[in-house]
């Protein structure tokens, strides 16, 4: 994952510009019905991609152990300062990090595995799988094909590999994204026991139990 690229865009936000993409608006209300109709025994979540903590920060008043991964150091410091105490934040690869086996009954990613080329989001998936606890919940977004020429800065991209396309303008310039057909979605998913998916605004929200 290109780091530097929201790292540059979370400094932008703290200097008062911009809240791109996610730094725009709440929570998905998606994301915080599920949270609301499931029961999660541990109560123990892993965020990949947790930006200013504010998922987290909702969590953990549900009564969440919250941990998490981030690509930015500026987004963990805001983070750590919203979150206070008793919080694992790994500033880190999601790629290459190595989540503890059996750990977890929540991880979730919303609108960042897919910034890598479909190989890496695959590999993400398998580990996400083997550090869920037996009937634990995986939450992830991808974006649908049809965002490839939709979103706003992907009118002018290259292409990467079948599926990936870079924006050659805007915040995220240079930074691969992979999107996604609803068939492909399932194939990635297949290994799950009970799976739900529904496209919220140009991604498919992606509910699955182990």
């Amino acid at each position: 994952m290109n780091t530097p690229v929201w790292d540059q865009i979370y400094k932008d936000f703290q200097r008062g510009g911009p809240a791109w993409a996610t730094l725009h608006g709440g929570l998905e209300p998606h994301f915080t019905e599920f949270i609301a109709k499931t029961k999660f025994p541990a109560k123990n979540v892993f965020d990949i991609g947790y930006g200013t903590g504010r998922y987290l920060q909702y969590l953990k008043l549900q009564g969440f152990s919250v941990a998490g991964i981030d690509s930015s150091q500026t987004a963990h410091d805001m983070a750590a300062e919203s979150l206070g105490g008793k919080t694992k934040l790994i500033v880190g690869n999601m790629y290459e990090h190595k989540i503890p086996a059996k750990t977890y009954d929540l991880i979730m990613s919303i609108s960042t595995i897919h910034h890598g080329t479909k190989d890496q989001v695959s590999k993400i998936l398998g580990r996400i799988y083997e550090s869920l606890i037996s009937r634990g919940y995986a939450y992830i977004t991808l974006p649908i094909n049809d965002s490839s020429n939709q979103w706003m800065t992907f009118k002018d991209k290259d292409k990467i590999a079948p599926g990936t396309y870079a924006p050659n303008s805007g915040p995220e310039k240079g930074l691969p994204h992979s999107f996604y057909s609803k068939d492909e979605v399932l194939e990635l998913f297949s290994c799950y026991k009970s799976l739900s998916v529904d496209e919220v605004e140009g991604r498919w929200h992606i509910t699955a139990q182990k």
